[in-house]
């Protein structure tokens, strides 16, 4: 394999986009193949006994992508997707109807819509500027779903595309026990970058229209809000540039929205 992506935290967009424009010259498909075998090998290890009563993470990503393709490899057909329909980008919950496997499960947080980014203590969510304040969109969305789906279905496993490349927890062995009762499982946690990308490329499938828009690779899928890309005036730029709709939703709850669209009309 020819690696040359760092870190997620380190990489930049064009260099992720470079690799997957290009990714036959970094992973073989022999290559690819190898390790998808493995992965789904050691998912029937761990799993075996019971894989009909697992579900992996899903969201289009890529990592979730390359994920699916050792799922289905090692027959398990359950997945799960955590959304908060009111604030994620309409290009994408197109593409998910379009492309979402067969036994997806969505779990939809519709308690959250934008007028609550307007309260005063919620502010620090919207294009949060650390880690910390970023976790909430995840903790609202993913981990939401996840515990609700254990709650109702109480699978022996939650299986997820977790990588030590991105800086992802997985635990000993790819397995990891939380304190609210999932015992969740990682089984591409040693994957670079490229070979999930060359996973992704040689089984045909498609990425999310997330990855051909501005900080596409750093930014990844979610909510639009819960973005990192810059400052507030540039990730309201963005999101215009994207889907105007979202900021003119937006500024019927959010002042700097309204005064971000004043400003613009106000320099033409």
């Amino acid at each position: 394999m020819n690696l040359v992506l760092k870190s997620k935290a380190h990489y930049t967009d064009d260099a992720a986009a470079k690799v997957w424009a290009n990714i036959t010259d970094h992973v073989t498909k022999d290559e690819a193949e190898e390790a998808v075998e493995r992965a789904a090998a050691e998912v029937l290890d761990v799993c075996g006994r019971y894989l009909d009563r697992v579900v992996y993470g899903w969201s289009g990503g890529k990592d979730s992508r390359a994920l699916q393709v050792v799922m289905e490899r090692a027959g398990v057909r359950r997945s799960l997707l955590g959304t908060i329909p009111r604030m994620e980008f309409r290009g994408y919950l197109d593409w998910v109807a379009q492309e979402a496997p067969e036994g997806l499960t969505v779990i939809p947080n519709e308690d959250l819509a934008l007028a609550d980014l307007a309260h005063p203590d919620r502010d620090r969510y919207l294009f949060p500027r650390t880690s910390r304040d970023g976790y909430w969109w995840t903790l609202n969305g993913t981990r939401r779903a996840q515990l609700a789906y254990q709650q109702e279905h109480h699978p022996a496993l939650q299986i997820y595309g977790r990588r030590r490349q991105d800086g992802n927890p997985t635990g000993k062995d790819g397995l990891q026990h939380s304190r609210n009762g999932i015992t969740s499982y990682s089984p591409i946690r040693n994957w670079p970058h490229e070979l999930v990308l060359a996973v992704v490329h040689y089984a045909g499938l498609t990425l999310p229209p997330t990855y051909g828009w501005p900080h596409g690779w750093t930014a990844g899928t979610g909510p639009w809000p819960g973005r990192r890309v810059g400052t507030r005036d540039e990730s309201w730029a963005e999101t215009w540039a994207i889907e105007p709709d979202r900021v003119l939703e937006a500024a019927e709850h959010i002042p700097s929205a309204r005064e971000w669209l004043d400003r613009q009309e106000a320099a033409r």
